[in-house]
């Protein structure tokens, strides 16, 4: 898997002479830009506030890598899908605890804002994936929780993806996450989404994904859990790696890799198709898949790229399919 690899937009309601705040005309002035800025930050407040609020609430949340410069509106537009994880939040360097998109876009780019804004939709901020330095491997419980709520409200979300156990270089700390994603929980009800990959031959999680789940149960933790049914040794049925672990786990959500894999497995539409009919028929949770950038048949002699899938499809074909899935 590579790695699944704001300031706001700002709506200025101006209405008539508003501005003239003071009985003599005089407020044009400062006045005048005093209003104008507590009518852009309270209509951008009640816009992100109107976003966060839908966290949750997706049973489709694709992943984009928004530091790429996907153009979500496009995608909508030619899909209508408009629910997404915006991959990934990473530290800015190896001893920074500093969230940005990618470790090089500022968290608050402007552009990757607008283009969250623009459609509309829920969107969960993933942390980690398989390449750069996680933010939970250099910071420590506070600030993770700092950092956390600073990447949740530059993309107007409330809904964390922690998928940091790709990468068993990072070294980071269980109990670091557990205490920082409690107080999310106890501050501002963040949904917590966590991100667990299956072992190879599809039999299961792996102890470290196992490890993480246990801590998350003690603690009281409320998360649905994502299971990476990607990478896996080729031959490996996806309904039948979900089915060794959904017994297990009450809220449970999917994720494949479409097209070429890592590992030389290939996830067709038929199998995008088999796996979704399988969560519908088990009441699982939501289905996501990497990613919305690779969903492009312009390599379809076997490349493994991050900007197509490397098989014969139509653009946006898995977007448009996983689309209509209820659970």
């Amino acid at each position: 898997m590579r790695p699944f690899c704001a300031a706001v937009v700002v709506l200025l309601v101006l209405a008539g002479d508003c501005g003239d705040g003071d009985a003599d005309g005089g407020g044009r002035g400062g006045g005048s830009a005093g209003s104008a800025e507590a009518g852009a930050a309270s209509a951008t407040a009640g816009a992100t506030a109107a976003r966060a609020a839908k966290a949750g609430t997706a049973t489709v949340l694709p992943y984009v890598d928004v530091a790429a410069g996907s153009d979500l509106a496009a995608v909508t537009a030619a899909t209508g899908q408009k629910d997404f994880t915006a991959a990934f939040v990473l530290a800015a360097g190896a001893t920074e605890c500093t969230p940005t998109w990618a470790g090089t876009t500022a968290i608050d780019d402007a552009e990757i804002a607008a283009g969250l804004a623009a459609i509309g939709g829920e969107v969960a901020v993933a942390t980690g994936g398989a390449d750069g330095t996680y933010l939970e491997a250099v910071c420590d419980a506070g600030e993770l929780t700092a950092a956390y709520e600073t990447a949740l409200d530059a993309a107007g979300s409330n809904h964390l993806d922690v998928d940091v156990l790709v990468n068993p270089d990072q070294g980071f700390d269980t109990d670091t996450v557990i205490e920082a994603l409690a107080a999310l929980q106890e501050e501002r009800d963040t949904v917590i989404t966590l991100t667990v990959p299956m072992a190879d031959d599809g039999s299961g999680l792996d102890e470290a994904g196992t490890a993480l789940l246990t801590s998350a149960t003690a603690a009281g933790l409320d998360v649905t859990v994502n299971v990476l049914t990607m990478n896996l040794e080729e031959g490996t049925s996806l309904t039948e790696a979900a089915e060794t672990v959904r017994p297990k786990i009450a809220k449970l959500s999917v994720t494949p890799m479409i097209g070429v894999n890592d590992s030389g497995a290939v996830t067709t539409l038929a199998d995008a198709r088999d796996l979704l009919d399988y969560a519908a028929a088990n009441d699982l949770a939501a289905v996501r898949f990497w990613s919305v950038d690779r969903d492009d048949g312009g390599c379809p002699d076997g490349t493994l790229t991050s900007t197509c899938s490397g098989i014969t499809q139509d653009d946006y074909a898995f977007t448009e399919l996983f689309s209509t899935f209820t659970p």
